[in-house]
C-alpha cells in the first residue's frame, strides 16, 4: 500500500509536518496512522488553507489585547443629515455619478448569510420578500445597479460598468453562483460580477491549540464579516479593482431590502469630504434601541454596541434635545481602494466567544460536547474604522434606506413583511411626488430599471391614476 504513495503525497506530508512543528501544533496529526490517503489529503488541505501560522498570531494578539473599556466615549463629530442637505445633496449625487461615469466606482455585496431564520437554507439573497414582481433580493439589487450604470452611462456618453464583487461563504457559494447563472446575471455581464468566498479560521481550545473536528479534518468557523478585507485581497478582487481603475468602493449587506446600491449621493458625499472610509447611519428609533452606534472611542471612530453603553450615555441629549449617541450603524460603508489595500495586510485583534465546538474524540470521531470547550474568533467589518484618517458619516432616512430581512415572516420587526411594506410605501410616495393618484391599499412597486430613487417618473406618473396593487416595470 505504502509503495504506491506518490512523491507528491510524501512531499505534502513532509511540508505539513514541518509547518506544524514550527508552530507547535503537531497534535493535528495524532490520528495520521489511522486514516486513509483521502482523509490525509483532506487534512493537509485544511491545514494549508487555514494559514495556521497567521491564525495563531491572531489568536495570541486577541487573547493578550486589553479589552476596550469603551469608557472614553464622545459622539461622532460632523455627521451631515441627508434630509437637511438640500442643494448640497444634488451636488453630491452629481459627483458620485461623475465618478461612476469615469469607471471609478465598484460595489461589494456581503452575501454570506443563509436564510435560516427565514425558514430556508438557501442564500439570503435568493429570498423573495413577496412583492408583486416576485423578485428576489439579488434581483432587486442587480436591477438597482443596472439603473445607476445607466444614469452614469448617460453622463459618460458611453456604456459604463460598475463591477459587482459578491462575497459568499462556503455554505452559500455554489448556490449563489448557480442562481446568478440561471438568471443570466439579472441583465448584467457575467465578467462584471466577481464572486469570492469569505475566509475561515480554525477553532482553538482554552490552551490555544487548534482543534480537530474529526480524525481527518480541522475545526473551522467563518471569520466574521470583517474577514472581507483579507478575502478581497486573497481572492484577487482588489487586483481586479486596480486593473479596472476602480478607486471608490461601496459595501452593503444582502438582507437590506431597500439598500441603495452604488449610491451616487453617498459616494459623492464621501469623495467631497476626501474620506478614506465612511458609513451611512440612521437616527435611533429611541434611546434604548438595541443597535450599535458609531462614536469616538479614545478619539478614534468605532462602533459601540448597545450592551456596552450605560443607560446614562444612551439617554444623554445635546442642547437641541437630540440624542448625543444617535448614529445607528446599518452596515453601509464607503472605502477608497487604497484604504482597503492597507487594511488587508494587517493582523487585527479579533473578537472571541466561548462555544461548544464539535471535536474529535479519542477514536477520532466527531463528538458534540455539553459545555464550552474552546474559542471561536471573528472580526467585525467595522473593526477597521479606527484606522481611518478621515472618516465621513452621512445620516440617512431609515424609511428610505434601511429595512433588514432577518426574522421569519409574521415577526413584528425586520421581517419580509416589514420590508415589503416599507418598500411599497416608499414607491407609493415617489409615484405621488411625481404627480400620480393612487387608489386602494394594495402593494405598490416600481422596477429599479424604471427609477433608482424617484428620478424619471414623470413620464409614467404625471396626471395618471392607478389602483393598487401595481407593479410598474
Amino acid at each position: 500500500e505504502h509503495s504506491t504513495r506518490t512523491k507528491e503525497e510524501a512531499d505534502m506530508e513532509g511540508r505539513v509536518r514541518a509547518e506544524l512543528e514550527k508552530i507547535g501544533q503537531q497534535q493535528l496529526l495524532r490520528f495520521w496512522d489511522k486514516i486513509d490517503e483521502e482523509q490525509r489529503e483532506h487534512l493537509c488541505k485544511d491545514i494549508e488553507s487555514l494559514e495556521l501560522e497567521r491564525a495563531l498570531k491572531v489568536f495570541k494578539e486577541t487573547m493578550s489585547a486589553k479589552p476596550s473599556s469603551k469608557d472614553n466615549l464622545a459622539p461622532l463629530p460632523a455627521v451631515e443629515k441627508l434630509a437637511a442637505a438640500g442643494e448640497k445633496a444634488e451636488q453630491w449625487r452629481k459627483t458620485g455619478i461623475d465618478a461612476a461615469a469615469k469607471g471609478k466606482v465598484g460595489l461589494v455585496l456581503l452575501a454570506g448569510g443563509q436564510g435560516t431564520r427565514l425558514g430556508t437554507s438557501d442564500p439570503k439573497g435568493m429570498y423573495n420578500i413577496g412583492l408583486p414582481s416576485g423578485k428576489s433580493l439579488f434581483q432587486l439589487q442587480a436591477e438597482r445597479l443596472r439603473r445607476v450604470q445607466k444614469l452614469a452611462s448617460e453622463v459618460a456618453g458611453q456604456d459604463v460598468v460598475i463591477p459587482w464583487y459578491v462575497m459568499t461563504s462556503p455554505p452559500t457559494d455554489e448556490k449563489t453562483r448557480s442562481f446568478f447563472k440561471d438568471n443570466e446575471y439579472f441583465g448584467l455581464k457575467k465578467e462584471d460580477v466577481f464572486f469570492f468566498v469569505q475566509g475561515a479560521l480554525p477553532c482553538f481550545d482554552f490552551d490555544g491549540n487548534v482543534l480537530l473536528e474529526a480524525a481527518g479534518s480541522v475545526t473551522q468557523a467563518p471569520d466574521g464579516n470583517g474577514g472581507i478585507y483579507r478575502a478581497l485581497k486573497r481572492s484577487g478582487a482588489l487586483a481586479d479593482m486596480e486593473k479596472r481603475g476602480v478607486e471608490f468602493i461601496h459595501v452593503y449587506a444582502v438582507d437590506n431590502a431597500i439598500a441603495k446600491v452604488a449610491d451616487p449621493t453617498f459616494i459623492g458625499y464621501c469623495i467631497e469630504k476626501e474620506a478614506d472610509c465612511g458609513a451611512k447611519v440612521v437616527a435611533k428609533a429611541h434611546a434604548d434601541e438595541a443597535v450599535g452606534v458609531l462614536a469616538l472611542v479614545d478619539g478614534k471612530v468605532g462602533v459601540v454596541e448597545y450592551s456596552e453603553m450605560s443607560k446614562e450615555i444612551a439617554h444623554s441629549t445635546s442642547a437641541d434635545g437630540e440624542l448625543e449617541y444617535n448614529a445607528g450603524n446599518i452596515c453601509v460603508h464607503f472605502y477608497t481602494r487604497k484604504f482597503l489595500e492597507d487594511v488587508a495586510e494587517l493582523t487585527l485583534v479579533h473578537h472571541f466567544a466561548k462555544k461548544k465546538i464539535p471535536v474529535a474524540n479519542d477514536d477520532g470521531e466527531k463528538f458534540k460536547p455539553d459545555e464550552n470547550n474552546g474559542f471561536k474568533l471573528e472580526q467585525f467589518i467595522f473593526d477597521v474604522f479606527y484606522l481611518s484618517k478621515n472618516f465621513a458619516a452621512l445620516e440617512v432616512v431609515r424609511e428610505e434606506e434601511f429595512s433588514p430581512v432577518k426574522n421569519a415572516p409574521g415577526s413584528k420587526a425586520d421581517s419580509p413583511d416589514t420590508a415589503r411594506a416599507l418598500l411599497s410605501n416608499l414607491h407609493r410616495r415617489r409615484l405621488e411626488a411625481a404627480g400620480a393618484t393612487i387608489h386602494g391599499e394594495g402593494l405598490v412597486e416600481v422596477s429599479p430599471i424604471v427609477s433608482y430613487d424617484g428620478e424619471g417618473l414623470d413620464a409614467v406618473a404625471k396626471g395618471k391614476e392607478f389602483t393598487a396593487p401595481i407593479h410598474i416595470e
